[in-house]
């Protein structure tokens, strides 16, 4: 059986929906969450999880109530009505570096080691076609 994909009239009213239920919702059950700490890679057991999605990496989040809204934690101190949940971010710039200075360093490594391949085929080839030439007009030893 064919599945038949949903009309916009049907798109726009589960939207709408959607809308009131979120304007519906009071103030206070809102939370507002602020980055804590660096972006770290996901441990390979989260991966899958959303908060690890697109890049793989992570940040601690420290949410509160919207209503109980104070400035921020710092590393020593806690506040009550707290959570910790982690937040999706971005690519981590110093990882992204090394993974392209590594894949540099491979480019780099590869063509040395082709070119090395090529000046030695070349110079063999000379050798083999000079002694050849050689050969033809008679100017190996040991013929006479």
């Amino acid at each position: 059986m064919r599945r038949q994909s949903p009309s916009l009239a049907a798109i726009t009213t589960i939207c709408l929906l959607i809308q009131l239920v979120h304007a519906a919702t009071p103030a206070n059950d809102s939370l507002i969450c602020q980055p804590f700490g660096l972006c770290e890679p996901c441990p390979p057991a989260a991966l899958g999880q959303p908060f690890c999605q697109p890049f793989g990496n992570r940040r601690l989040m420290h949410c509160t109530n919207a209503t109980i809204q104070a400035a921020p934690p710092t590393a020593t101190e806690s506040t009550t009505g707290e959570h910790l949940a982690w937040g999706s971010c971005g690519r981590i710039v110093g990882q992204e570096r090394a993974d392209f200075y590594e894949f540099v360093a491979c480019n780099l490594f590869f063509a040395v080691v082709s070119l090395f391949i090529v000046f030695a085929r070349s110079r063999r080839l000379q050798l083999i076609h000079a002694r050849q030439l050689a050969a033809r007009i008679g100017l190996t030893r040991g013929r006479r």
